[in-house]
């Protein structure tokens, strides 16, 4: 989900070994309803939060809807 971290564009991002969060500023190429388009600031196959945004804080561990226990 997009937020908005210092007036920039950012999402959170997941860390995959740590399953932890961090907030990434990126560029927005298109915004569309429901599809966002982003031209920098993430690396092909990471993983970005999309619901729950707004109860996140830097460092926060999470679990992935889906995932094993």
């Amino acid at each position: 989900a997009l937020t908005r971290a210092e007036g920039q564009p950012a999402v959170w991002v997941v860390d995959p070994l740590t399953r932890t969060v961090a907030l990434r500023a990126v560029e927005v190429l298109r915004f569309d309803p429901g599809r966002v388009l982003i031209g920098q600031g993430l690396a092909p196959g990471e993983v970005v939060v999309t619901a729950g945004v707004q109860a996140l804080r830097p460092g926060q561990k999470v679990r992935l809807l889906g995932a094993a226990r």
